[in-house]
């Protein structure tokens, strides 16, 4: 106690080091270089939707793809409930550990920098393990789901475990666990708010737009559009968004000026292999420059305006030769390509190394967890609910016109035609972010791989609505065999 009320840091520094490093590569002791925390989750989720194609049986993340990895005896269960219960179980310490009438602030912002950590897992966890707070919403293209068309708050959710729980735990309500992620998230964004934390330099900060980043979510889950307004429109008013150059770097630097949220990558702290750019950046020497490409969805990229900047994310037909030359490749000689290049609508968007580099040291590239542009389209969208349509368009016209100078909404004012609109440009910002997963869940949107003439290779053109079982983790083996208040009668 008196080292603590001296120099917090000694006491807390390295559990909190503990927790930043398991967000950047937890595996739960995984041989599969698919797992790599946080950016390991937006890498996968991002194969489970619509707007990423595979061109290959890649073995490890095939069956991601096909939507068939989410029961109780596979990998992908274990890893991501075991890395987001390590998360709980480190900030459980840390609470535990500071006496409820603690004054000290210095203290008392490690208390919030937990219950922000505390609020992200259980939101992960709620985003894989348990159904939406609601599962779609009215009045857009895809409404409410009919399995499922009102509030699931009563439904089956995870395991609640705060810093007072003893012994095993039986499965919790939705509800309780949403509850949950609002209190810790709001408290901790009131302390972040009120001790000059809102926006603090070092992006590798749990500070309050990272709070109020995931309260955002959250609310917009839940359809508490006020809430999520306030918390996006701080985000809008702080933080800055990125120009077009930074849009173009690669996604690489965590020092570009929309990241709110990221992991500088050095060569101590490297996967190497397992590791987002390994398996993203075709220039660098991982996974996807042995083959593995990344390729989107051929519909995705034909929507994208020939002037929007974001067209050269993507090699395709109107811009194959200029990106060959920009890359030092000779567009008469395929031998000079880069590596793995082989298809139309591969992604050249992130680069370990950066845009201006390209073949360095990509497995150095600094990985962003979440930057300012979110908050914008989720802004846009949340105005669009609310029926003020003209703040809505004012926000998307504002964000889109730094990729596309001439960009002008001239669609239906109504919430079904605007959210779409809205919805298709954000996942054009966000390919391979992880994004369009949980949009997917929000606003039940089926992945749908069966257009005519898709890219998405035969094998995995199929229809999955958001109520089959395929979006909902079953709780791993182990749990259930370790757990005496959960039994096979309990899951999902």
């Amino acid at each position: 106690d008196e080292i603590a009320a001296e120099n917090p840091g000694k006491i807390f520094d390295a559990a909190v080091a503990g927790i930043y490093n398991n967000i950047h590569y937890a595996n739960g002791g995984a041989q599969s270089h698919c797992y790599f925390g946080q950016m390991g989750f937006n890498f996968l989720t991002s194969l489970m939707g619509n707007d990423m194609t595979m061109t290959g049986r890649y073995a490890m993340s095939l069956y991601h793809h096909i939507l068939d990895y989410w029961q109780e005896n596979y990998g992908p269960a274990y890893y991501r409930w075991t890395e987001n219960y390590q998360h709980i179980a480190d900030a459980n310490t840390i609470l535990s550990s500071i006496a409820a009438d603690e004054k000290n602030p210095e203290v008392l912002k490690y208390k919030a920098l937990a219950q922000t950590v505390r609020g992200y897992a259980y939101l992960h966890l709620a985003y894989l393990f348990q159904l939406p707070y609601y599962m779609g919403a009215e009045e857009t293209a895809w409404g409410m789901n009919s399995k499922y068309p009102g509030s699931n708050a009563d439904a089956p959710g995870v395991v609640l475990i705060d810093e007072n729980t003893e012994g095993d735990q039986p499965r919790s309500t939705v509800g309780k666990i949403y509850e949950l992620i609002v209190n810790d998230l709001t408290e901790a964004y009131d302390f972040f708010e009120a001790n000059g934390m809102l926006y603090t330099p070092s992006h590798t900060d749990f500070d309050g737009l990272v709070a109020a980043n995931y309260l955002m979510r959250t609310h917009m889950i839940m359809h508490n559009w006020a809430e999520a307004e306030k918390y996006a429109k701080v985000i809008v008013d702080t933080a800055p968004l990125g120009s077009a150059e930074d849009l173009m770097q690669g996604f690489s630097d965590i020092n570009l000026k929309n990241v709110i949220f990221g992991c500088d990558v050095t060569a101590d702290n490297s996967g190497i292999y397992a590791s987002f750019f390994s398996q993203m950046d075709m220039f660098g020497q991982g996974y996807a420059f042995l083959g593995v490409a990344r390729v989107a969805h051929n519909y995705l990229t034909a929507a994208i305006a020939d002037n929007d900047i974001r067209l050269d994310w993507f090699f395709n037909q109107r811009n194959f030769s200029k990106l060959l030359v920009e890359f030092g490749a000779d567009p008469a000689d395929n031998t000079t390509w880069p590596g793995g290049l082989g298809f139309y609508d591969q992604s050249c968007k992130f680069i370990g190394a950066g845009r201006d580099v390209v073949y360095g040291n990509w497995h150095l590239g600094d990985e962003i967890f979440l930057r300012s542009e979110e908050a914008h389209f989720c802004l846009a969208e949340i105005y669009a609910h609310q029926k003020q349509y003209t703040k809505a368009i004012d926000v998307l016209e504002n964000v889109m016109k730094i990729r596309q100078a001439d960009y002008e909404y001239t669609g239906q004012q109504n919430v079904a035609e605007l959210v779409s609109e809205i919805n298709l440009q954000k996942r054009i910002e966000f390919w391979g972010e992880g994004i369009e997963y949980l949009d997917n869940r929000r606003l039940n949107i089926p992945v749908d791989r069966t257009a005519e003439g898709t890219n998405h290779i035969d094998w995995a053109q199929n229809v999955w609505t958001q109520d089959m079982p395929n979006f909902l983790y079953q709780i791993p083996l182990d749990e259930i065999e370790a757990n005496t208040m959960i039994g096979p009668e309990d899951q999902n």
